[in-house]
Formats: structure tokens, sequence, C-alpha cells
């Protein structure tokens, strides 16, 4: 890996009218494997808050993405882009020991 690593970490606030939390979570696997063989992609999480009806995630690259990424499908159910989408230089990253999480 080459330079320094970014992430974009972003999220929607669920208001009336928009996708449940529980809806966004139903529909995770259409198009998940897109991302996968993403050029430039470490790894990708999607980020669920029942509590605050937020729905969102966060993309660890080698470097700044290319425009031609995948179809965002939580921008297309939810019918805007993200409401907070912020980006990260990361100077050093920490792989833990692999256990029983979700996948």
């Amino acid at each position: 890996m080459s330079g320094t690593p970014i992430m974009i970490v972003s999220w929607w606030d669920l208001g009336p009218g928009d996708p449940s939390v529980q809806d966004m979570e139903a529909d995770i696997f259409q198009g998940a494997d897109d991302w996968s063989s993403c050029p430039g992609l470490l790894s990708k999480y999607w980020l669920a808050d029942h509590e605050n009806r937020r729905w969102g995630g966060v993309m660890v690259w080698e470097r700044r993405p290319a425009a031609d990424l995948p179809i965002n499908r939580a921008a297309q159910l939810i019918g805007r882009p993200a409401d907070i989408r912020v980006s990260f230089a990361v100077p050093k990253i920490v792989h833990g020991i692999q256990g029983d999480h979700p996948r």
C-alpha cells in the first residue's frame, strides 16, 4: 500500500417518509458483493443506529477512490445523498484477531 489510506464516513438521519433502519438492514445484501471487487477498497462497514434512526457506512481506501464506484444503494433507497459525509487520513491501521462477529 502506498500513501496514506483514506476513511470516508457517511450517514443519513432517517426521518418520516424515509425507509427505517430495519428496511435498510433487510436490503443490505443487494449489491454488497459489487463492493468486494472495487479497486483500492480495503474495507467497508455498514452502520445501523436503531435508537437514533441513522443509517450509514464507513469505507477505508488505499487512496482517494475513483469516481467509478458501485451504485450507492442506500442513497437510491433513501432518495438523497448522505446527510453527513466526512473524510479522514488514516495514518495507521491495526487489524485485530478475527473472532465471532457479524459479516
